[in-house]
Parts: C-alpha cells; structure tokens; sequence
C-alpha cells in the first residue's frame, strides 16, 4: 500500500502537478515499500511451499492400503499440491526479480544497476508472470 500511495505522488510531481523536487523523495520511498512487500511475498510463498511439501509427505505416507477412489483423491491432492508449489515458485522468482529492480532505485549500486542484472531481472519477471497467467 506505501508503493501505491506514494507512487502516485511520484507521479504527481514527475507531470508538474506538484512540486517536481518532491520526485526522487517519493521514488525512494515508493520503491523501498515495495521492496519491503515484496521480501515478505517471498517469505509467505515460502512459508506455503514448506506446508505444501509437508502436506505431500503426509499423503505420500498415507497412501498404503486404500480403496481406488481413495487412491485417486489422493493422486488429485498430490497434482494440486504440485501444481500450487510451481506457481509459488513462479512467484518467488517474479518478486525476487522484481525486489532487485526496486534495490537498484532505492540504493543505486553497481550489481543492482547493471543493465545484465537489470535485464535478467526484468525477463525473469516477465516470463514467471506470463506462466502464471498461462500455465498451459
């Protein structure tokens, strides 16, 4: 929510709206909300694939002598378990691309700034959130 409110600001005093020396205070601190959202995005996308991969060894175990119906909700709840881990990893790649660009304008430095990283990072970002839109 920093990112969006402060964002608007920025772009407020970029078009001459408000006071243009204002842009580069509402840069850094839209870019370091959203640097800060994002490290906790990745936090919880981690948080849910450990549970995930919890969940899969809990049914795995179970699986032994079970009826096929059984069986087969079983084999369901494993694809959805697997199908839900590659889109938070898609995820994490997304925010962890995305949290490198937000570094490079929060704190300008010589990996963040690179135009390679900066490139892979927007590629990266690009690419998990177009796998995300379209899995299939």
């Amino acid at each position: 929510m920093v990112y969006f409110f402060f964002d608007h600001f920025l772009w407020l005093s970029r078009i001459g709206v408000l006071d243009a020396r204002l842009a580069k205070r509402m840069s850094f601190t839209s870019a370091f909300g959203e640097a800060f959202g994002y490290v906790f995005f990745i936090i919880s996308d981690f948080i849910l694939i450990n549970e995930g991969l919890n969940m899969q060894k809990k049914l795995t175990l179970q699986s032994g002598s079970k009826s096929p119906e059984e069986v087969e909700t079983t084999e369901k709840s494993l694809k959805k378990i697997k199908e839900d881990r590659v889109m938070r990893l898609m995820g994490m790649s997304a925010n962890l691309a995305d949290l490198i660009i937000a570094l490079a304008e929060i704190e300008p430095n010589p990996f963040c700034n690179h135009a390679v990283t900066l490139g892979i990072s927007g590629l990266v970002s690009a690419w998990a959130g177009w796998y995300r839109n379209w899995p299939s």
